[in-house]
């Protein structure tokens, strides 16, 4: 209300109007604009203020009955009007003023309907009688010249002096908003732009404006309103595509003040309505395009700013990718920048499905972010990485305390607590990175090494040659790719004794390097399950084995042989379809193969892995969980194991003797599989007095060293033809 009073009759004063024969006419009515200010910062609650301010300005101005009309028809037009804005914007009515979305129901409701209304009620009051004449801005006859001036002029005045009355409105609210102005002012400027070229354009402005003033004393009957706007329109044109709409706007506000000052001017014969007519209408247009210039300009930045901001972000995961890292690195004079590996989320993943990918990666990055400063990061590498960047103060102790926070993470995900290990590695860097790729697979390849070694790798430390370990794994994959197309493979059988006399052989995969040495097969299937190439590897050993069945028949009639096979091939939805086609191609009967698979995640009846397991028995093949004990919550899962056998994981066995809880723990496993009608196989079972307490619990199956060595595959033919 203090606002109101105090703003309407300065508004008043300052507007600018001409006296004519025929009546005065208004080149600017400030009034009008600084009212729909008000109901745009306070909404309904500037009715009561703006009541006030018309009542005590127009009752000291005319009669009671001409003022009590003058201003019912502008309380009557700003309700109405500004209901019908209300209804249109709906929520978004009191966003600030060059929004896009609202800025056509401003133009339409608050500044053309609103206008129209005041000069189309104004003129119905005069021509009935109730105001006169001489004291209103319209004749008695609507089809004249000073009418559409002064309307005109309304319209003029909401279009182009609005902005600057919600801005000092706001500020005379809040000062502190002048500070937001001045940062949203300085968002909507072009990136482009330059401090020395706001400072030409203004000191151009600047200069103009001088210029027309100095015109306006030495000059007479020219009309210095038209150069004017010939001179003002590319400057201003300048500003409304470089430098946003409140910039724009607020000027031009400004310079609109200013030039009606020198209104003398605009007319060789102020009685010249016509002149005046059409500067008007010259203005108007020319407001109105500054308008949705500036406004649509400033918008697309803000589209184009939000689009780059979004492409620094991940959109699955929701981090900062690579290339916002890279940023941040050339942005910043010292970082340390940590490498994440988490290995085993890529087998999760797999059996899980993408959605526990990204929901750890998330979960870690909250995880980790009590850790990190304002300025520091979690970002988002293709795969089953992260990237952390720090500030280089204090590095050492920060990655230990980064490390330590990892080791505390698991994820819930459906009752089960994962917790894949994390491998970490960490450098320096100092803008700029020219060779961040390349860096990053050699830190990469750091963090498979703090896998093993069990704390963070710093790279520039010299411990470990990250280069020649990436070498290695490069040289493996391929051997490995030479072994597959060359037969570079060497299969060993380990003799599997059973207590009932059904005796079976494992067959184990070996590789033979360049200088024909044995490379055993832990060495080289880390580098196969890293690269993706574990379903080549299975079916290649499938084919094998199930060739050596076929081709000794003879020899062999009762052989069987158990193939062990990569948990990611579990996954296959035609696993067992493709394994019952390869059986009888070659004409093996199906009990003939054991498949062995290791303990993992995939042992769910909702996953494929289980589903593989129940096909593969229904066609008359065995399975064997390998390494039961050892993985991810084997008890809670054994309930839904679909499987013919477990083998109890070599390190339970081989310590029954010596550890009183590994006894137990075998025991309870194999009471466990005689409840779920399973056989057991114990591995490493490597001296005579362990073989047999595994015997006494009823342990079905014993493989070790005690049991009988590896052998080629080949020679399993040979042997059973020297017994017979």
């Amino acid at each position: 209300m203090v606002i109101s009073l105090t703003l309407l009759p300065l508004s008043s004063f300052f507007s600018t109007r001409l006296q004519l024969p025929e009546g005065h006419v208004y080149l600017f009515y400030l009034p009008m604009a600084m009212m729909v200010a008000m109901l745009m910062v306070f909404d309904w609650l500037a009715l009561p203020g703006i009541t006030l301010a018309l009542a005590l300005r127009y009752f000291n101005l005319f009669t009671p009955g001409h003022a009590l009309t003058t201003c019912l028809i502008f309380i009557i037009n700003l309700s109405c009007c500004w209901l019908g804005y209300h209804l249109q914007a709906g929520r978004r009515w009191g966003v600030t003023v060059g929004a896009w979305r609202v800025l056509s129901a401003r133009l339409f409701w608050l500044s053309f309907l609103l206008t129209t209304l005041s000069v189309m009620l104004l003129q119905l009051m005069v021509t009935l009688g109730v105001i006169p004449e001489s004291a209103a801005v319209v004749s008695r006859d609507p089809f004249t010249l000073r009418t559409l001036i002064n309307y005109q002029s309304f319209l003029l005045s909401c279009m182009a002096m609005t902005p600057l009355y919600y801005c000092v409105i706001r500020i005379l609210r809040d000062p502190r908003f002048a500070r937001q102005l001045f940062q949203r002012m300085k968002r909507q400027v072009s990136e482009e732009v330059s401090a020395p070229e706001i400072a030409c354009w203004l000191g151009l402005l600047c200069l103009l404006l001088m210029v027309f003033g100095w015109l306006s004393t030495v000059l007479d009957h020219v009309r210095v309103g038209d150069y004017a706007m010939m001179l003002l329109l590319p400057t201003m044109l300048w500003s409304a595509t470089r430098f946003g709409y409140l910039l724009t706007s607020l000027s031009w506000s400004l310079v609109l003040i200013t030039l009606f000052q020198f209104r003398e001017q605009f007319l060789v014969n102020p009685a010249m309505y016509n002149h005046l007519a059409v500067i008007f209408s010259n203005l108007l247009i020319f407001t109105l395009t500054l308008i949705i210039l500036s406004t649509s300009g400033t918008r697309q930045r803000r589209i184009i700013s939000q689009t780059r901001r979004a492409a620094l972000i991940d959109p699955i995961i929701d981090l900062p990718n690579l290339r916002a890292l890279s940023g941040e690195l050339s942005r910043h004079p010292h970082s340390t920048l940590c490498f994440l590996r988490i290995p085993e989320l890529d087998l999760l993943s797999r059996t899980y499905g993408l959605q526990l990918r990204i929901q750890y990666k998330r979960g870690l990055a909250a995880h980790l972010r009590p850790q990190l400063q304002p300025h520091e990061g979690v970002y988002q590498l293709p795969g089953f990485d992260l990237a952390l960047r720090l500030e280089k103060s204090a590095y050492a102790l920060r990655v230990e305390e980064i490390a330590a926070a990892l080791n505390d993470y698991r994820l819930l995900w459906d009752g089960l607590p994962l917790q894949p290990e994390v491998g970490v590695s960490y450098c320096h860097i100092k803008p700029p990175v020219s060779q961040l790729h390349e860096l990053l697979g050699e830190m990469s390849a750091l963090a498979e090494v703090s896998l093993h070694s069990r704390r963070a790798e710093q790279l520039q430390e010299g411990s470990v040659s990250t280069l020649q370990t990436t070498q290695e794994k490069v040289n493996t994959l391929q051997a490995v790719q030479r072994a597959l197309q060359e037969g570079g493979f060497v299969l060993m059988a380990q003799r599997i004794e059973g207590t009932r006399g059904d005796d079976f052989h494992e067959v184990l995969l070996n590789m033979v390097d360049s200088n024909g040495e044995l490379i055993e097969h832990a060495r080289f299937l880390t580098v196969v399950h890293e690269c993706g190439m574990t379903w080549e590897i299975d079916r290649w050993l499938l084919a094998q084995t199930l060739d050596f069945i076929a081709t000794h028949r003879e020899t062999l009639p009762a052989a069987r042989l158990a193939v062990k096979l990569f948990a990611t091939s579990f996954c296959r939805p035609h696993l067992a379809n493709e394994i019952g086609a390869m059986l009888a191609e070659r004409g093996v009967e199906p009990w003939q193969l054991i498949i062995e698979v290791a303990e993992s995640p995939v042992l769910s009846d909702v996953y494929w892995g289980n589903q593989t397991m129940i096909r593969l028995r229904q066609i008359g093949c065995r399975v064997i969980i390998d390494g039961f004990g050892a993985g991810y919550a084997s008890y809670l899962r054994l309930n839904n194991v679909q499987a013919d056998m477990l083998k109890i994981d070599g390190g339970l066995a081989r310590n029954i003797l010596n550890s009183s809880l590994d006894y137990q723990i075998v025991e309870s496993i194999c009471r466990l599989a005689r409840l779920k009608k399973m056989q057991v196989v114990a591995m490493e079972v490597q001296e005579q007095p362990v073989a047999a307490a595994l015997k006494n619990m009823g342990v079905d199956y014993l493989q070790g060293t005690a049991i009988g060595q590896a052998m080629p595959l080949s020679g399993l033919s040979q042997a059973s033809g020297a017994s017979h």
